[in-house]
């Protein structure tokens, strides 16, 4: 029956982006190759929706390449579309459909998703979680301060939520078996979903501490693409997810813990750390590589050497030290994500070049920029409208930051805002969830502990501490926005650069900053 539904919605999404294709309701405004784009990339995000017999994320990946690059050679040939056409030489179209392949977040991605599979494979994630686990009292309070702590250090390490969520979720379901608590009660869906989210939400304080950080600084235009760097990302966004974070470990004890006292003493976690044994030269190697990265990673404008070489040059190392073989690349990591992500990142290129930004641009840039005066309501709406988006663009919502994301310029030009604060209100939304479908690491640790840590209530109770601790969180970010100038910019006019498709002159070199 799941399955039917699933068809069922691929079969509606696929009719209405025909139905855009060929009507082209949207004309004159949009051309008919914006159009044709439209639709090809709504059938795309049809599938990577409802997945019906869980078809890979590569299906979509392959339709909107495939056709996207069909409909772009065809109007460079003049065949189909009227109009003046942008392309010189097939090298551009490849260039902005296979565009998200050679950027610079894909080759962070990949390196740092190997950084996770070995943290897995040699047992150093396990290792670092039962060394906590050990050190804190053993009850309610104790056990959710261990789980941050936790994955603090784990996405410090890896920026894979996969990898982390497959350390917690089977240590935390082992809890709730020692603690002899029912399977999917209220106890269970404590300890496991405070691990998940754990797992999950700290390292988005840090550019490399989640997938969201090279994505996002994947989707930046090219005008304001150095804005997005470790050291102003953590300058910026590490206190609004350091609020998050615990904001959604205090309510979680505050509302959700298990009225019964806890059942096992902290010597459990000292067995288990016990049957480890000793550090392995291959835990080691892995350390030292991964933390010399982070070393590399934070002090870029040091040194001049970009995160995609430092993410690479470990790699090689891993590689080099045999901590990964020959045999472990392909099955390592998750390909069908990366081609996933790949396509993501080229989308705003996409878009652009078909016409649906310099379209779409006008018709929402009225409506939040009449926000933008007030910051903190500015955010509190924006935030609220890509929660809701969320229902429906269930890829983490990356369809709606390719189609958006080209207003960070006019709100840094117009109104002041640092394009990393109003990454904040994208981030949240990527983070989001009250129902399983939207957060595709539910299922997958649901599959784990074959659905016995919590059920659906449970999600969107969780889901809901989220929302709260989110909004909590910008209460707080925006004065410290202010505070440091990131908010309410002085635009020093000594450098052009063109605004995508609003063909007004932005000028920024450096920003002097005004407190509010």
């Amino acid at each position: 029956m799941l399955q039917d539904r699933r068809m069922l919605g691929l079969i509606l999404i696929a009719v209405l982006g025909i139905l855009i294709a060929m009507a082209q309701p949207f004309a004159p405004g949009l051309s008919p190759l914006g159009h044709y784009v439209m639709g090809t990339v709504l059938f795309g995000l049809g599938m990577w929706i409802f997945r019906p017999g869980m078809l890979p994320f590569m299906s979509g990946v392959s339709f909107i390449l495939g056709v996207t690059l069909a409909l772009f050679f065809a109007f460079k040939a003049g065949l189909v579309f009227p109009g003046k056409v942008p392309f010189k030489s097939p090298q551009q179209i490849y260039g902005v459909v296979m565009g998200g392949f050679t950027s610079s977040a894909v080759w962070t991605l990949i390196p740092a998703l190997f950084f996770g599979f070995v943290l897995q494979k040699t047992g150093l994630g396990k290792r670092i979680a039962y060394l906590v686990l050990k050190t804190f009292p053993a009850s309610w309070l104790g056990l959710a301060i261990s789980w941050l702590v936790i994955g603090v250090a784990l996405s410090a390490l890896s920026p894979s939520s996969t990898v982390r969520v497959a350390i917690v979720v089977p240590i935390a379901i082992g809890i709730v078996e020692a603690c002899k608590l029912e399977f999917r009660s209220r106890g269970s869906a404590y300890v496991c979903l405070l691990a998940w989210g754990m797992a999950v939400i700290p390292g988005t304080g840090w550019l490399t501490g989640s997938l969201s950080g090279p994505i996002m600084q994947g989707f930046f235009p090219p005008e304001i693409k150095a804005m997005c760097n470790f050291d102003d990302w953590f300058r910026i966004l590490a206190l609004p997810w350091f609020v998050i974070t615990i904001v959604y470990v205090a309510l979680s004890y505050l509302i959700a813990k298990p009225k019964e006292a806890i059942g096992f003493s902290s010597d459990l976690f000292q067995e288990e750390y016990k049957k480890l044994g000793p550090m392995s030269k291959d835990e080691l190697i892995t350390m030292i590589v991964i933390i010399l990265s982070l070393v590399m990673f934070s002090t870029e404008k040091m040194h001049g050497i970009p995160i995609p070489a430092t993410a690479l040059g470990a790699l090689f190392l891993l590689i080099l030290f045999r901590i990964i073989t020959a045999p472990e690349i392909p099955p390592g990591i998750n390909w069908d994500v990366v081609c996933f992500f790949g396509i993501a990142v080229a989308l705003p290129s996409i878009f652009a070049v078909s016409g649906i930004s310099e379209w779409l641009g006008p018709l929402i840039k009225g409506p939040i920029m009449s926000v933008a005066g007030a910051p903190l309501l500015f955010m509190l709406i924006i935030t609220a409208g890509l929660l809701l988006i969320r229902f429906v663009d269930v890829p983490w919502g990356f369809t709606t930051c390719a189609l958006t994301i080209m207003l960070l310029i006019p709100l840094l030009k117009d109104f002041g805002y640092h394009p990393l604060v109003v990454t904040m209100a994208y981030l949240i939304a990527i983070n989001f969830f009250l129902l399983s479908y939207q957060q595709p690491w539910i299922p997958m640790a649901e599959g784990m502990i074959q659905g016995r840590g919590w059920a659906p209530a449970h999600v969107a109770e969780f889901g809901l501490i989220y929302v709260a601790s989110a909004f909590i969180s910008l209460l707080v970010s925006v004065p410290y926005w202010k505070m440091i100038g990131v908010i309410r910019y002085l635009i020093n006019h000594k450098s052009k650069i063109i605004g995508p498709g609003y063909g007004q002159n932005l000028v920024y070199v450096r920003c002097l900053f005004l407190l509010d």
